[in-house]
């Protein structure tokens, strides 16, 4: 059954109204009619069964019975600002693959300027929501953002993929990890300066290779979430 967030407090005959952006997914998007039922989220992710009306109006019918599809694990994913459409990119499947969150961090080598962020959050954000309703999920993991590596270095500890290191490996370096909340970290396309892997490391992060290949940064940055869920027995 379709989904969508909703975000607003949902229970058994309530009525609600729905937003022109959710009536036009539901109407033109998906092509549903009056009377069809979908799945609508509220703010804390729980689950609903709902009735699309004619004039739009959506009416709760009673709580979806279906499995909880969020991790164990929560996830935190530190970005760099990537060129082009690489962010959406690793936002999206980030979502898709059980991420808890996302932040920004500023990155010395990154090759994109800091400029218009309210609206690049903005789009990232809508990004996480679509990924949420397609993957069907409960929760739309927050992008959040912009911080600088100082703030990043200062929020605890975690596990930084970099290209130099070649003794650490990730499988090591999780296994190190205690308790369900884990940092990663990747960075920018022009790798992470020498200064900014000494900042994190005394701060007590962790750097670990992610193999004898380099990967492009949208790269390792999906595939190093990837391997932790896999690790953490999220993906079979």
């Amino acid at each position: 059954m379709r989904r969508v967030v909703l975000a607003c407090p949902l229970a058994p005959d309530l009525a609600i109204q729905l937003t022109p952006e959710q009536r036009h997914y539901l109407f033109n998007v998906l092509r549903m009619g009056a009377g069809e039922q979908f799945i609508g989220l509220d703010q804390d992710g729980q689950a609903f069964v709902i009735r699309l009306e004619p004039d739009g109006r959506g009416i709760v019918l009673e709580p979806a019975a279906e499995a909880g599809r969020e991790p164990e694990v929560a996830v935190r994913l530190f970005l760099p600002l990537l060129k082009g459409d690489k962010l959406d990119l690793v936002v999206q499947k980030s979502v898709e693959l059980g991420v808890a969150g996302i932040t920004l961090y500023s990155a010395r080598r990154a090759v994109v300027k800091e400029g218009n962020l309210e609206k690049k959050l903005a789009r990232l954000q809508r990004i996480a929501l679509e990924a949420t309703q397609q993957c069907r999920r409960q929760l739309v993991p927050a992008v959040s953002g912009l911080l600088t590596l100082e703030q990043v270095a200062a929020s605890g500890s975690g596990l930084f993929a970099w290209e130099q290191e070649d003794e650490q490996e990730l499988k090591s370096g999780l296994a190190a990890c205690s308790g369900q909340a884990i940092s990663l970290l990747t960075g920018p396309e022009g790798g992470l300066a020498p200064e900014e892997v000494a900042l994190l490391t005394e701060a007590g992060w962790t750097p670990v290779t992610l193999g004898p290949r380099i990967l492009r940064a949208e790269t390792a940055a999906i595939a190093m979430l990837t391997c932790v869920m896999f690790a953490r027995g999220e993906m079979g």
